[in-house]
């Protein structure tokens, strides 16, 4: 009886190189043909490299779902963070709008602006002269500071004088005329004569308030109202009856005062305005003085 003969044996002791393509024993560690070492599907039996298969659905679904949801978290941040980091220009316009209607709805209701009060007001000089297109700077002081002061003058064919204070002798007579510089701040005043030495181009009309006595002066009774006449370039209001003391304020020509005294020596106590409701005592040449 013949022998049986034995199956051929299934070649699952080898595998196939990835590199070079041939085929070697299972017991290299590497393809004794190019070296490569085999991959752990290269060791399969069988030779064959096992295959990796399709990628996974639910794992394309939940990478899908997971950048909708990034990119709408992103969408929200921006919308919402955005404007506190860069702004809102439609936001800060329909804000500015709506403030300025507000602000617009105020003022016609009132157009006068609050006034800071002033307890106040004193000047660097009280008297000066200039000598024909001299220029001076007079400095008020206030309380408190900054306050907005305004300056005039009482004859500006004399002098002028600016915003900031700066008077210049435009005086165009052949003689010296005195001219009341005038600084306000609130409800309070303060006053500077000047006197300006014309340059004789033209035709003088000489006034030295407080010091000169013109015609026309009348002595009025006590308690009477009383104008400021003959005093062109404006006049000096003193602390006493007499030039040698010191200047407290000056008036324009045609002020209204009120007679308190006769001091004497053609000296008259007077009560005059200082502004806000408030008034002061001083003295002035009778002369200067004409009844209401």
């Amino acid at each position: 009886m013949a022998a049986k003969k034995a199956p051929p044996r299934r070649n699952t002791d080898v595998i196939r190189c990835e590199k070079c393509g041939e085929e070697y024993s299972v017991t290299y560690k590497r393809c004794p043909f190019c070296d490569e070492r085999p991959s752990r599907s290269s060791s399969a039996p069988g030779g064959k490299r096992a295959s990796a298969g399709g990628p996974n659905p639910l794992q394309v679904g939940g990478l899908i779902i997971t950048l909708v949801l990034i990119i709408a978290a992103a969408a929200i941040v921006f919308k919402y963070v955005s404007p506190m980091l860069f702004g809102d220009k439609a936001g800060n316009s329909s804000v500015s709008t709506s403030q300025t209607d507000n602000q617009s709805g105020q003022g016609s209701g009132d157009s006068s602006q609050p006034q800071v009060p002033v307890n106040s007001l004193t000047l660097s000089r009280t008297e000066c002269a200039l000598t024909a297109g001299e220029k001076y700077q007079i400095v008020a002081t206030t309380d408190p500071e900054n306050v907005k002061v305004t300056w005039s003058s009482s004859d500006t064919s004399i002098a002028t004088v600016d915003e900031y204070g700066n008077v210049t002798n435009v005086y165009t007579g052949s003689d010296a005329a005195t001219v009341t510089i005038t600084a306000t701040a609130g409800d309070k005043t303060a006053s500077c004569a000047v006197e300006c030495t014309g340059d004789g181009t033209g035709t003088g009309t000489t006034t030295d308030p407080g010091t000169t006595t013109p015609s026309g002066g009348q002595s009025l009774a006590p308690n009477t109202e009383a104008v400021i006449t003959g005093a062109t370039g404006g006049l000096n209001i003193r602390s006493g009856p007499g030039t040698e003391y010191e200047t407290k304020a000056s008036t324009e020509d045609g002020a209204t005062v009120t007679v308190l005294e006769d001091a004497g020596n053609g000296w008259t106590k007077i009560k005059y305005a200082t502004g806000g409701g408030n008034y002061d005592e001083g003295y002035v040449m009778t002369s200067y003085l004409k009844a209401k």
